[in-house]
């Protein structure tokens, strides 16, 4: 499905100006508004009833575009920074299409400016929304920044027929077509994601290159385009595979981000290695940590359905084998969707289709938002050695491998979309389609792109940063939520949770109000969280308990020790991930392991040494500073049994998850994580010298009676410029 973007533009040159404009220290993210160009009855205006669907309210058609708009918009706002409001004129316009493809949107800057005050690079073009942020003023009041038009045919007989686009917000548009990850590509190129050059002649527009096209780099001529000469940036703009982005930002972010999908075969060792894989449109994706079970054949019956007993056409006859394995499946006769769904049925954990003959082989297409496993397909050839080997125990990972991105070049430089033959609106100014996971900017709508413009999930807003924005991806819900499995969980998240939190802060749709209170407490969920709770909070209270506070600090523990001490607790024997498995089980094996090897360093042998059972658990307390029951100090001397570094290990246990220990520590552990967490440092580290700012919170907190809500206090750490600091340019 192909986009063009608009490629008329008003053009501004001015007199360069060696003074930089002064700068500023109050920012603010980007106001971005939508002005309505349709006529009466029509486009925005359409009075057709609509019933809400996706978190979109609207009650007519036209209402329900306009939402979708201005929540597009809005995502975009939280990332970038600009002082000057950006204005995009839109309207709902018969374009191109046929019952097989359509031109889905077009959008581009309405002007491009040059030499004006604040201009980074002379002699340079810039969109007329990024030249405006960047001058801190607008350059032309009387025009809008962003022109942009959308298919109102889309779905109709003649018109890609029976797509049209999902209206909801919440991206569960099934075999639709997403309004919003369309509105988020086709705003990006408004903003920067364009060139102003003349692909097919290479004469760049008045003679000036655009700043895009100083990071298109051509690895066959071994130049950027500016350094080319008309024909020379023609051949490029059609030099497949060679063609690549030479932004730092990019190329940075990309190693986080590209990869490739893999089956990794961890034994029998005759076929240990890593199978090149392809993914499916449905279901979860790839994680890094991977889906690791062993693999077994899904038997089916031979009926109607599919004649092969391999082809998992029909509910399969052994479920007992397949429970908690990885199933691999033929491919053929039946959906893959329908495959994976019988996998799923009889318990499987992940899916891999061998395909059914040699030579190229595709990803998984369809559409089932119940599907909850990982599904990959194989080479034919590949599918036949995992199969062979089966009766010997084959053991494999499903997973996104970091280590062998897609689509860069020697120096991980992300490939441009530039086919042998130049295709006018999508031709070099998008990346490539070989990128994977797929990018929001590539030239056609992939059906698994979620509402995230930023890293890990994509490099779009890492663009912008080359070409001169101001960018945060802390405003990015996906970054945001992931940002706090690692900074309290210390581990990449789980794709259900990732997705649950997320969608719960975009769950608010157009109503920024609401997105900041759900940002608050979606913080201070991960704080409360049965994971961070039963792991980091427990590790605080192990410290209290063992050794009181720090000589002259309200504290039991600097972040550096807390940090490594959680990292173990959350993570040996065995990675604990709430929710998954038997995590239950696992919780337990961990705090076990920690708890026992922390009573036998010798700082705490050195605090205890010849104690008794009830000095012991009467020390412990008094650390704490509570007033614990008699009941909680006879758990723990029961708990400590016959000694030893086992009962040690128990009765301190026992002591720091009492009740009384947890409601004394609650609120001064919750303090502390907002700088462990949130600012990555101790409390009276720089910029504060010493516990003032801590104390004034705590105190707060205390007032409030735990209620951060009321106190405030999440909400301002997470909205302080210390902590948005930490990933980008201050929103």
């Amino acid at each position: 499905m192909k986009r063009n973007f608009i490629s008329k533009l008003i053009i501004f040159a001015f007199a360069f100006a060696v003074a930089v404009a002064a700068a500023r220290d109050a920012r603010a993210a980007a106001t971005i508004v939508i002005q309505n160009n349709d006529a009466a009855g029509v486009g925005f205006n359409d009075p057709t009833p609509a019933a809400p669907v996706g978190g979109n309210n609207g009650t007519t058609v036209g209402e329900q575009r306009r939402n979708a708009f201005q929540f597009a918009a809005n995502l975009w706002g939280a990332t970038i920074r600009s002082d000057v409001p950006i204005t995009i004129a839109a309207s709902w316009a018969s374009l191109p299409c046929t019952s097989t493809t359509a031109t889905l949107g077009s959008a581009g800057s309405q002007g491009i400016f040059r030499d004006f005050t604040g201009a980074p690079v002379a002699g340079t073009w810039y969109s007329a929304a990024l030249a405006n942020a960047l001058a801190g003023r607008d350059l032309n009041p009387s025009q809008p920044e962003i022109t942009a038009q959308f298919n109102s045919n889309l779905g109709n007989p003649g018109c890609l027929d029976g797509t049209h686009f999902y209206l909801g917000l919440d991206n569960r548009h099934g075999s639709d077509t997403d309004l919003v990850t369309v509105l988020l590509h086709e705003f990006a190129h408004g903003l920067g994601f364009q060139s102003f050059t003349n692909g097919s002649t290479g004469a760049q527009s008045s003679g000036f290159p655009s700043i895009y096209d100083r990071f298109l780099f051509d690895n066959t001529t071994g130049k950027l385009w500016p350094q080319m000469t008309n024909g020379e940036r023609a051949a490029s703009a059609v030099n497949d595979g060679h063609l690549v982005w030479n932004g730092a930002a990019v190329t940075g972010d990309g190693r986080g981000v590209l990869g490739s999908a893999r089956v990794r075969v961890n034994s029998p060792a005759g076929i240990a290695g890593s199978y090149v894989a392809n993914t499916a449109d449905f279901g979860p994706p790839l994680s890094a940590g991977g889906t690791t079970a062993a693999v077994v054949q899904a038997l089916d019956p031979s009926d109607a359905n599919g004649a092969a007993t391999t082809d998992g056409c029909t509910a399969l006859t052994n479920p007992s084998a397949v429970s908690g394995k990885i199933a691999i499946i033929d491919r053929g006769t039946c959906t893959f969707v329908t495959k994976v769904k019988n996998a799923q049925n009889a318990g499987a954990v992940g899916v891999i289709i061998a395909n059914s003959s040699s030579g190229v082989f595709g990803g998984l297409g369809g559409s089932d938002a119940t599907i909850n496993i990982p599904a990959v397909m194989v080479t034919f050839d590949n599918g036949n050695t995992i199969k062979g080997q089966l009766g010997a125990g084959v053991n494999a990972t499903l997973l996104f491998d970091n280590s062998v991105p897609s689509g860069v070049d020697a120096q991980g430089r992300p490939q441009l979309y530039a086919p042998a033959t130049f295709s006018s609106g999508s031709s070099v100014s998008h990346f490539d389609t070989v990128l994977f996971p797929n990018q929001l900017m590539e030239p056609n709508i992939s059906g698994d792109l979620i509402h995230s413009v930023a890293v890990p999930a994509d490099l779009t807003g890492s663009e912008l940063r080359d070409v001169g924005w101001a960018f945060n991806p802390v405003g990015d819900a996906n970054f945001f939520v992931r940002q706090h499995y690692l900074d309290f969980l210390n581990r990449e998240p789980d794709s259900a949770g990732l997705g649950f939190w997320r969608d719960d802060v975009l769950g608010c749709g157009t109503d920024k109000a609401c997105v900041d209170v759900k940002r608050v407490n979606v913080s201070a969920a991960f704080f409360l969280s049965i994971e961070f709770q039963q792991t980091g909070n427990l590790v605080y209270k192990m410290y209290k308990a063992g050794f009181g506070n720090l000589a002259g600090k309200p504290v039991a523990v600097q972040r550096a020790a807390f940090l490594a001490d959680t990292r173990q607790i959350q993570s040996s024997p065995a990675q604990l991930i709430v929710g998954q498995g038997n995590w239950q089980a696992q919780l337990e094996a961990n705090k076990q392991a920690f708890a026992l090897a922390f009573v036998q360093r010798p700082a705490f042998q050195a605090a205890h040494a010849g104690q008794g059972a009830a000095s012991y658990v009467d020390s412990l307390f008094a650390n704490t500073g509570v007033t614990f029951s008699a009941a909680e100090r006879q758990a723990a001397i029961n708990a400590f049994g016959a000694g030893g570094a086992a009962g040690q290990a128990a009765a301190l246990r026992s002591v720091a998850e009492s009740n009384s220990v947890s409601t004394k520590t609650s609120n001064e552990a919750f303090v502390l994580m907002q700088y462990f967490g949130y600012l990555q440092r101790d409390p009276d580290s720089g910029p504060d010298a010493d516990f003032t700012g801590y104390n004034f919170w705590l105190s707060k907190l205390n007032q409030f009676n735990g209620d951060y809500i009321a106190a405030e206090m999440v909400k301002a750490f997470i909205t302080s410029t210390e902590y948005s600091d930490r990933f980008g340019s201050r929103l």
